[in-house]
């Protein structure tokens, strides 16, 4: 998320935004697509999945087909990295100036 920020900081995100969607802060400050692109990331990386097909019709009021495929697959791309960064313990690079939150440690189950 530290590279993220700071490319989209750099890109003209705005540090409220990069903070509602860390979750620091409300999303009251977002646009519709963005509050709705925000849920649908949660609802992907969610354990189990859960996408309704209520959200889904909601999802595509606002976004095309290809919109839905590029989140999806961004989404199952961060996915994918926070799988493998937070247990090889990966940290971040600090190229962002706003502080991130840290990760949560994980919970042992065994």
């Amino acid at each position: 998320m530290d590279a993220n920020a700071a490319v989209g900081g750099r890109a003209g995100l705005g540090r409220s935004k990069i903070e509602a969607a860390l979750g620091m802060t409300g999303v009251d400050g977002l646009s519709e697509r963005e509050r709705i692109a925000l849920e649908y990331a949660d609802r992907v990386s969610a354990t189990p999945v859960d996408v309704p097909d209520e959200f889904f019709a909601k999802l595509q009021q606002v976004f095309s087909e290809r919109e839905i495929v590029e989140l999806t697959a961004q989404i199952a791309h961060e996915n994918y990295n926070a799988k493998s960064n937070r247990p090889l313990r990966v940290a971040p690079n600090n190229f962002c100036d706003i502080t991130l939150p840290q990760p949560m440690a994980p919970s042992r189950r065994w």
